[in-house]
């Protein structure tokens, strides 16, 4: 909670900082998509695409750089059908054991210029800082007239989470546009760190005159 506290101040000294200056103007963001599993091979094997959404707020300090405070969340469904067949349990079923992740922090986002300052098209790389609370849901096993629910729900934690990728802005206009982006984020777990690769999209829109 301490980390979330310094981070969520540290945000708000800098966007206080940066309203005090006309030239820097205010920016929201909001969108989802997927998220493909990648480490370790545990959670690659055996958890499916991840869904999920969120948005941000940022600063625009100049035309070629930003500052984001961002919240996303995306959830991991157990591929149940995989671990039944991989254990033979013929008749059996499993609900729940999904992975779920909030992602929290600050991301710095920079703009290549263009010789032309009315293109549309705006490509840019992106890289965050901040923190990953994740989670796991109950499973319950089923089969042969009983079940057993597994408590999960007790495994979680909140760990630094750093993430770096690439992607662009399409401008239908000087305020509104949408974006995409692709993105590695890892987890700093004790022992061994969770990676994913988010594939996200949304509007984007600046605030101000």
């Amino acid at each position: 909670m301490r980390k979330l506290l310094f981070l969520t101040a540290a945000f708000l000294l800098l966007t206080g900082l940066a309203f005090g200056q006309s030239s820097i103007k205010p920016v929201i963001y909001a969108g989802g998509g997927i998220s493909m599993p990648l480490s370790p091979s545990t959670f690659s094997d055996y958890w499916k695409m991840g869904l999920g959404g969120g948005g941000g707020i940022g600063i625009q300090i100049n035309p070629n750089l930003e500052l984001i405070g961002k919240v996303f969340y995306t959830t991991f469904g157990l591929d149940a059908d995989k671990i039944i067949k991989e254990a033979g349990a013929t008749g059996a079923s499993i609900d729940g054991g999904d992975f779920n992740v909030v992602e929290f922090g600050l991301d710095i986002k920079y703009i290549f210029a263009s010789s032309n300052p009315e293109a549309k098209f705006k490509p840019f790389i992106i890289a965050g800082l901040g923190m990953g609370s994740w989670k796991f849901t109950d499973a319950t096993v089923s089969g042969g007239g009983s079940s057993i629910t597994l408590p999960f729900s007790a495994i979680n934690e909140t760990d630094f989470a750093l993430s770096g990728g690439a992607g662009f802005d399409m401008m239908f206009s000087p305020k509104m546009g949408v974006w995409l982006d692709v993105r590695y984020t890892m987890l700093m777990m004790e022992g061994e760190s969770t990676g994913y690769a988010p594939i996200r999209a949304g509007l984007k829109m600046i605030l101000g005159s």
